[in-house]
């Protein structure tokens, strides 16, 4: 399965992987809602697996477009969820931030609401 936290191969999957049609199996219930087991040929002629990211509208039997690593066949994602890989990126790095100023601004708070003074002793 397609570690989406190191961000090389997931950009490096996206721009140089082998595209292929895969068919959805089952649709397995995960953390983040129903999500599709799809399995696929490669161009040597052997099957794998790929499990979506995503959750979406998917039933067994759906046609989904994945890209694979032909060195690494645990390198293999569907084509949407590479999409919006960027997009889940660019979430988590925002909530970070806003999470970082909340607890500055806490901080701020507790210090001036507390009469805090400095005391060089």
């Amino acid at each position: 399965m397609l570690n989406y936290k190191d961000h090389k191969k997931v950009e490096t999957l996206k721009a140089s992987g082998v595209q292929t049609t895969a068919i959805v199996k089952e649709v397995r219930n995960t953390g983040d809602g129903p999500c599709p087991y799809a399995e696929f040929t490669t161009v040597t002629n052997e099957k794998a697996t790929v499990l979506g990211e995503t959750s979406g509208t998917y039933h067994v039997g759906d046609e989904v477009t994945v890209k694979y690593n032909p060195q690494n066949l645990e390198e293999a994602a569907i084509e949407s969820d590479l999409n919006n890989y960027h997009f889940q990126f660019s979430k988590s790095v925002f909530g970070s931030a806003v999470f970082c100023a909340i607890c500055f601004l806490v901080a701020l708070f507790t210090l001036f609401s507390k009469r805090f003074r400095f005391q060089l002793r």
